[in-house]
């Protein structure tokens, strides 16, 4: 362990590298941890799903006496019985077990098929189970680039073709050389420590033309490439009975219950930003009465690159991609679009700054690089460090009506019945006699010595605290809606870089169970 000392278990060796915690993350199971009972180890033991592994006869039988196949198999047990069968989850371990018995040396026979595991090969590449061959490079433009490679699965590159980065190209597709390193075709990069001076590889050659960045950005590495890059950011926050925290920090509440815009990029024509649409759709909120006049957000949608992806309520652990359901984490598009979990928070994350949030339950959050300021619409606002001017309608014109400015922004979805909320004494309010107790209760968030003193020089705690009020005001099971207001202030502040003290106990907004599979 990190105190030198030996662990008596798996889960004390775990906790004692743990470097930080993650909201809603929890050191082990907080219930008895999920296994498989006799009747499925007796079906994933089979060929068909891991028993291969430790087949006598099987394709791994000459590895056996180098490495143990007993925890390769007990691995593989345990993640097809997680996923009950689904997911092909069988194949991860069989990979894993082909990968150490080859990097001992150890023979290892045939095993996938077009029906189990099929490998999956780029483009103009094809599967081999051992890739002893050359691999055949545009680095030096030869067939001789790796000679001497160890026997491993791979896709080499079909004959015609050479690697190009990660891709299989044409021979004659190949990038460029400058000062000792590789680009590929079409790739722009920036020579200078300045970004002065913007080169891009085509047709095998380098052309370089003078440069510098725009508004919101500073040259600097990112991934250790050089570019222009975002000075900076803005963060949108949407919670409850929807409260509105624009990116130029001002605050409203609106109660529709349609599909509205969050944020896009708008009058990006002469720039180099990123097109992208972050729409929320809300419903009517339930958890609060049976007959309720206020909403919540139902689901997040988020178009970019061509992809669709959107986050359901209730839907743990997984995305919607054009259409179709795949289990989290996500990468797509060469990881220019990722989808994962961070503690109770679903995200999606683009290449270019894009980050957008959703709890599942009660709260979302919108994120955008600097370089977006005064380039993005929606209930989100128009990022431009003026909150005068925050309420801009589609056509450019400004309204100072949250209602008016809300149902601007509805996006028209065929067949469904929805209202764009209330408006003055039309919306529900908190009974005077309750509102003092709830006034107290939500006053940690603001408390000068509380678990959240820290986080008020970051963040303005008190739309919090109102929005605070009014939820559990309004809700019928006070203390749950108590625990998501308070933790929408708490991952808000967080993600700005703010320190927050410990404020949950085992009687006091304890972390359920199912945070555990968030993680």
């Amino acid at each position: 362990m990190r105190d030198g000392r030996q662990a008596s278990t798996s889960e004390e060796l775990g906790q004692s590298w743990k470097l930080a915690s993650v909201p809603g993350c929890v050191d082990g199971c907080s219930s008895p941890c999920p296994g498989c009972n006799s009747t499925q180890t007796a079906l994933y033991n089979t060929s068909s799903y891991c028993g291969l592994i430790s087949d006598p006869a099987g394709p791994f039988r000459d590895c056996h006496s180098t490495i143990d196949p007993t925890g390769f198999l007990n691995d593989c047990l345990y993640d097809v019985c997680l996923y009950q069968g689904s997911g092909s989850m069988q194949c991860k371990t069989l990979t894993a077990y082909t990968a150490a018995c080859q990097l001992q040396g150890v023979t290892v026979y045939p095993w996938r098929s077009a029906q189990f595991c099929a490998a999956q090969c780029p483009s103009n590449s094809h599967y081999e189970l051992c890739t002893s061959s050359c691999l055949g490079s545009c680095e030096s433009n030869s067939t001789t680039s790796y000679c001497g490679a160890q026997c491993m699965e791979g896709c080499p590159c079909d004959e015609g073709y050479l690697l190009s980065g990660d891709k299989c190209v044409p021979a004659n597709q190949c990038g460029c050389m400058y000062e000792g390193v590789y680009y590929q075709q079409g790739q722009a990069f920036y020579p200078d420590t300045n970004c002065q001076m913007k080169c891009t590889c085509s047709n095998g050659t380098v052309q370089c033309q003078q440069s510098s960045c725009g508004p919101y950005e500073a040259c600097g590495l990112k991934n250790n490439v050089r570019s222009c890059q975002p000075v900076g950011q803005g963060v949108c926050s949407i919670s409850g009975d929807p409260h509105y925290n624009t990116f130029d920090n001002s605050s409203y509440t609106f109660q529709g219950t349609c599909t509205y815009v969050a944020a896009e990029g708008c009058n990006l024509n002469g720039t180099q930003l990123t097109s992208f649409s972050v729409v929320v759709e809300n419903e009517l909120w339930y958890d609060l009465s049976s007959d309720p006049q206020v909403s919540v957000a139902k689901l997040v949608a988020v178009e970019v690159y061509g992809l669709v992806l959107i986050l359901r309520r209730n839907d743990i652990n997984m995305v919607w991609v054009n259409g179709v359901l795949h289990h989290l984490p996500q990468s797509l598009l060469n990881g220019a679009v990722t989808v994962s979990q961070e503690g109770t928070n679903d995200v999606i994350l683009t290449d270019f700054g894009l980050r957008v949030t959703y709890d599942l339950v009660y709260h979302v959050t919108v994120t955008v690089p600097g370089n977006y300021r005064g380039k993005t619409c929606g209930l989100c606002g128009n990022f431009n460090n003026n909150q005068a001017d925050e309420f801009q309608l589609p056509d450019g014109s400004f309204t100072k009506n949250f209602q008016t400015f809300g149902a601007a922004w509805k996006v028209p979805v065929p067949g469904v019945v929805c209202q764009d909320g209330c408006s003055g004494d039309l919306c529900p309010t908190c009974n005077v006699s309750a509102k003092a107790a709830i006034e107290t209760k939500c006053a940690l968030i603001t408390n000068p010595t509380g678990p959240f003193a820290a986080c008020h020089d970051v963040l303005d705690p008190t739309s919090y605290y109102n929005d605070c009020v009014y939820d559990v005001c309004l809700s019928k099971d006070e203390q749950s809606m108590l625990c998501k207001s308070i933790a929408a202030y708490m991952l808000d502040c967080q993600y700005l870089g703010g320190q927050v003290q410990n404020w949950r106990s085992p009687s006091f907004c304890r972390e359920s169970a199912h945070f555990y599979y968030y993680t």
